[in-house]
């Protein structure tokens, strides 16, 4: 039974009051992830959106705070400031890489398998990028520049390359389920990949409480 500083023992939180948190917190996550459908929708826009959702989520879960859509909008507004140089970046490679797939998978042949290795390397690659960046830039000051944050994911895929390659394999595996299932997408296109980045990056994220 956990006990408080002063050594008096704290009882457990009844049941109720539990699944009640829990509820909470799960309506405020999909209030953000709501946020995040609505602010990438022109596509460009997909990586600020992503910096102010893992934001957003750090200050609920971490922060004990109240979700709102102001709040994420103001996260929103200083990401799109830093990111906006690199945040075409991402829709960009997206095209070519199913463009490019598209064409290599309509070619047959032994070529044709070398180059779909290769485009397949260089997506798992992007999407470790993606996600480091996006945990680097949840424990990072606000106000860091997208210079600072590249640093910082690149150290942490340094340091975690197991876990960002198993948040790789989980990401193509959430691709595959897209495909079925595309209205998962309204429920967990932003969540999803929040929680591959924090699961990727946890004990870097805690040391850094």
């Amino acid at each position: 039974m956990p006990q408080d500083p002063a050594g008096t023992t704290t009882p457990p939180l009844p049941a109720r009051v539990r699944a009640f948190g829990a509820a909470t917190a799960a309506g405020e996550a999909l209030l953000l992830q709501i946020c995040f459908v609505l602010a990438s929708l022109p596509l460009v826009t997909v990586l600020p959106a992503a910096v102010a959702l893992q934001r957003s989520l750090r200050e609920v879960f971490v922060g004990h705070d109240r979700a709102s859509a102001v709040r994420f909008g103001g996260h929103f507004v200083t990401a799109l400031r830093q990111t906006w140089k690199i945040a075409v970046v991402q829709p960009a490679f997206a095209l070519a890489a199913i463009v490019s797939a598209a064409f290599w998978a309509s070619a047959g042949g032994v070529l044709s398998a070398v180059a779909l290795s290769l485009l397949a390397a260089a997506c798992g690659a992007a999407t470790a990028a993606y996600l480091a960046f996006i945990a680097a830039a949840a424990i990072l000051p606000p106000t860091a520049r997208p210079r600072r944050c590249a640093f910082a994911a690149w150290a942490l895929a340094r340091r975690r390359p197991l876990r960002f390659a198993g948040a790789v394999v989980l990401s193509a595996t959430w691709a595959l389920l897209l495909a079925r299932v595309p209205t998962l997408l309204l429920v967990g296109s932003g969540l999803v990949p929040a929680a591959l980045a924090w699961w990727a990056a946890a004990p870097w994220l805690r040391a850094s409480r």
